[in-house]
């Protein structure tokens, strides 16, 4: 579940990001908020769990702002300098802040050491693909570029946004690719804009060679 910012008012981010739906009363945990939330999309529905493949990358070469956090509230400005000094030093420990992105294991265990071997451990899940890899490589790599231009058509990015990208492995030509993680967003009027747009089309561009080098190996 989200609060309804981005994904309750997607306009021209609509396909890139997770179908959600508004609601208050449908769920009790919800109404117990006493307000109304987003419920997103299971993108891992109706896949038996030993087809699954599924990859969270976190995109950009810096993941936080110490000055976004202090104006959602998320942070006092002590709070926030320390918690940005400590992603930097995460962001470099794992490569982020070289790579320009990094892994997460959805089952969220060695987090660090999976960003930090990142492409080795996508190599060792894609590998999994036994039928239609081409397919999946090309759809992926199309839905990836769709992201980074409906960010550019509607001039805005996100930091610490990620690019959650699910296969089924009994159909992975169905492979769907979706923007996830959009608490920050910034528009082209913020003073942080160019300095993080910067950081995610650097990253998402790094994926995709990724991905484009990946494939070439495999034809």
């Amino acid at each position: 579940m989200a609060k309804p910012q981005i994904y309750a008012n997607p306009g021209g981010l609509r396909d890139i990001i997770p179908a959600a739906e508004r609601t208050n009363q449908d769920y009790q945990e919800v109404s117990d908020m006493g307000e109304t939330v987003i419920i997103m999309q299971n993108m891992f529905y109706g896949i038996q769990e030993q087809s699954l493949v599924a990859f969270d990358i976190k995109i950009g070469k810096s993941t936080t702002s110490g000055s976004k956090l202090v104006e959602s509230k998320e942070e006092s400005l002590v709070g926030a300098f320390f918690r940005e000094m400590k992603m930097k030093l995460y962001d470099r420990f794992t490569k982020s802040s070289t790579r320009g992105w990094r892994a997460i294991p959805i089952d969220d265990k060695d987090r660090a050491k999976t960003g930090r071997n990142s492409e080795t451990f996508l190599r060792e899940q894609l590998d999994r693909i036994n039928v239609s890899k081409d397919a999946a490589l090309k759809s992926i790599i199309t839905q990836l570029n769709l992201i980074k231009n409906r960010l550019e058509q509607n001039k805005k990015t996100f930091i610490a946004s990620s690019v959650l990208i699910v296969i089924d492995l009994q159909h992975p030509e169905n492979a769907c690719v979706k923007l996830i993680d959009l608490a920050h967003p910034i528009d082209e009027n913020s003073k942080l804009f160019q300095k993080y747009k910067k950081s995610f089309d650097e990253g998402i561009i790094a994926l995709l060679t990724f991905f484009g080098a990946y494939a070439a190996e495999k034809e």
